[in-house]
């Protein structure tokens, strides 16, 4: 075995075993935590952190990957973590107080709600968690083995509701026909385009999606393309070149596209957003499970590439950030 051969596979056992202790690790602390709550009536013995935080403009994706690196934090800290989305205005409640709407996409830790916790827990801590150092981000698309960490991690303790992974197996069927040949297409605009935020990755032009997508749809004859953007100017682009292949979810839930010069904002119309945000996790979960991907960089490629079990081939657009 040459010196390069060896190299490749000692990077290669490298990445197993560093891979295999963080997933060990996790699976372990998940057990010690399940054992301390049977034997110790839950709530009246368990340390809860009551997770908050407040970020109004912040989307559905970026308090996903922000909850989950709050849930280890605090998982590591002895705690028992419960999400509450419902102390501050955001992209759920709007500016009203209402139910904990968190929970209508996602479940707490070990079942957990935060309703029962409040009733019956006597031990509970309060914590603002606006991030963590070590939470999953845009960067992650590029660490393999960052991606599993957070996939078996995210799979464990911040499950999706089984009734949406139904829903988005149904509509699967209904938009692809069981074909697996598709290319999943994630693409910003908007709010990323009009405003540029300041240390936010930049975002292609529609003309390198449409360039790249177009060698690929040649090179692979996808039977199917599935495309995401909640920009109306793009989308309106998008399927002008690609209408006899292209499938949008949208279609079947609610149009929820918007022009470039328009910010992305909750608003006090509570149905609607549940129903955005419903709409936009399906669009995720049915892009993590096509055969190839072309995304930006944002915070739902960063959830797209957790729940995914993996892609055939990835062009992911890596241009820097806006300064």
């Amino acid at each position: 075995m040459n010196n390069t051969k060896k190299l490749k596979f000692l990077k290669i056992f490298i990445t197993i075993f560093l891979l295999t202790i963080a997933i060990t690790n996790n699976f372990l602390l998940s057990i010690k935590l399940r054992l301390k709550h049977r034997d110790s009536l839950d709530y009246k013995i368990s340390k809860f952190a009551i997770i908050i935080r407040k970020c109004p403009h912040c989307g559905l994706f970026s308090f996903f990957i922000t909850n989950l690196g709050c849930i280890n934090k605090y998982f590591n800290k002895g705690y028992i973590p419960i999400i509450n989305t419902k102390c501050f205005p955001n992209v759920l409640n709007g500016y009203k107080l209402h139910d904990n709407l968190w929970e209508l996409f996602f479940e707490q830790p070990f079942g957990f709600t935060l309703d029962d916790v409040l009733k019956n827990a006597d031990n509970i801590e309060y914590i603002r968690c606006d991030g963590t150092s070590d939470q999953p981000s845009d960067e992650i698309i590029s660490d393999r083995i960052k991606i599993n960490f957070w996939h078996n991690f995210a799979k464990k303790f911040m499950p999706i509701k089984t009734n949406i992974i139904e829903l988005s197996n149904k509509l699967m069927k209904k938009l692809f026909n069981n074909s697996k040949n598709i290319l999943g297409v994630l693409i910003r605009g908007t709010d990323y385009i009009s405003k540029k935020p300041q240390s936010h990755p930049i975002q292609p032009t529609i003309d390198m999606v449409i360039s790249d997508v177009r060698q690929l749809e040649i090179k692979n004859n996808y039977e199917y393309i599935f495309f995401t953007t909640e920009d109306e100017i793009i989308r309106r682009r998008f399927i002008k070149e690609f209408y006899n292949k292209i499938k949008q979810l949208h279609f079947f839930i609610i149009n929820y596209n918007y022009s470039s010069t328009d910010y992305l904002n909750y608003n006090e119309n509570i149905y609607g957003n549940i129903l955005f945000n419903k709409q936009y996790l399906l669009n995720i979960i049915i892009l993590s499970k096509c055969l190839d991907l072309v995304t930006s960089r944002c915070s739902g490629a960063s959830g797209i590439f957790i729940l995914t079990k993996g892609f055939r081939f990835v062009k992911i657009y890596d241009l820097g950030v806006y300064k």
